[in-house]
């Protein structure tokens, strides 16, 4: 079931306009109205495969789906790490990352950080995996980063973007050369906030792994709670694919969400793929339009300081740029 274009309009990146439809989406007043019936695919290959075209169109229109957990990938190791990473140096082997803060990678948004929110992290950006994780949980972001290239060429193909543009499109995300970031989340129940406020993030698309009850979705102006599926990663899209697919034959939808408040520890870790933003990389945000190729929207760093402003004021170390789930 194709749909028709979506928004060709160029959507404003600037404060105060990205969310300017949903801030009653995002107050934190509107309760839970059900379970959330997520779409279910798996990889085969190359290829992402749903029970049938109505099922992908669904999901790609939701901009939320479960993905069966490819076999080759071992979760254990990341299940341990967001559990430990936060008990500090005394509770090893992971514990001892407490300690490793921004001053040590020299970039206010890598290393520990407690938010405003229920949730405290551990988050580094792919040039320091290899340095800086275990190699158990650096070779767990390899993985992920190719099976984040998978769906996010999968879907390409499906929305019609053309190979030739792909690279450029993405950042490099299309040839698993972009900007990736792999974060570790512990929910403290002892802090009085929500579990995480809510949004949408702003890269292509998110793997999320998650074993505990918390995560709420906004879908057809509802919010729903995501059943756990042990079996499963949640895979959601960002503004970026929003952006970038907005005119063709199939939009995908950035997806609204946020953590419950939690009454006990929880802890979740993802993978988020990005454009890459560094000083004289940042090739920047593009749509995708139809006949014409592609059009810049803004540059990647513009997106996500704005989309920050917005949604993650607040946190202990003013400035950070952060990715929470």
């Amino acid at each position: 079931m194709s749909r028709a274009p979506g928004n060709t309009a160029a959507p404003e990146i600037r404060r105060g306009r990205i969310y300017r439809d949903l801030y009653e989406k995002r107050a934190s007043g509107p309760a839970v109205q059900g379970d959330a019936h997520l779409e279910r695919a798996r990889i085969q290959g190359d290829r992402l495969e749903f029970a049938g075209s109505r099922a992908r169109e669904t999901a790609l229109a939701d901009g939320v789906f479960l993905l069966e957990i490819p076999a080759d990938i071992d979760v254990a190791a990341g299940d341990a790490f967001s559990r430990q990473f936060h008990l500090g140096p005394d509770s090893p082997p992971y514990g001892r990352f407490r300690d490793l803060g921004s001053e040590h990678f020299g970039d206010p948004l890598l290393g520990f950080h407690q938010r405003v929110n229920q949730i405290e992290q551990f988050l580094l950006e792919r040039r320091f995996w290899a340095s800086d994780y275990p190699p158990e949980i650096a070779r767990l972001g390899e993985q992920l980063t190719r099976l984040s290239q998978k769906v996010l060429c999968a879907v390409l193909s499906h929305v019609g973007v053309p190979e030739r543009d792909r690279r450029r499109a993405t950042g490099g995300c299309s040839r698993a050369a972009g900007s990736y970031h792999l974060t570790f989340n512990h929910y403290r129940p002892e802090h009085r906030d929500v579990g995480l406020s809510s949004h949408k993030d702003d890269g292509f698309l998110t793997i999320l792994r998650t074993t505990t009850p918390g995560l709420e979705v906004n879908r057809k102006d509802r919010w729903e709670r995501v059943p756990v599926d042990p079996d499963c990663f949640v895979i959601n899209f960002g503004l970026s694919m929003e952006i970038l697919t907005a005119p063709t034959k199939a939009p995908v939808a950035a997806i609204m969400h946020r953590v419950a408040r939690q009454g006990g520890d929880r802890s979740s870790f993802g993978h988020f793929s990005s454009s890459g933003c560094a000083p004289g990389m940042d090739e920047g945000v593009f749509r995708y339009l139809p006949g014409s190729g592609l059009d810049r929207v803004c540059g990647s760093r513009e997106l996500i300081d704005e989309n920050d402003h917005e949604i993650y004021a607040g946190t202990d170390a003013p400035g950070d740029k952060r990715r929470e789930h």
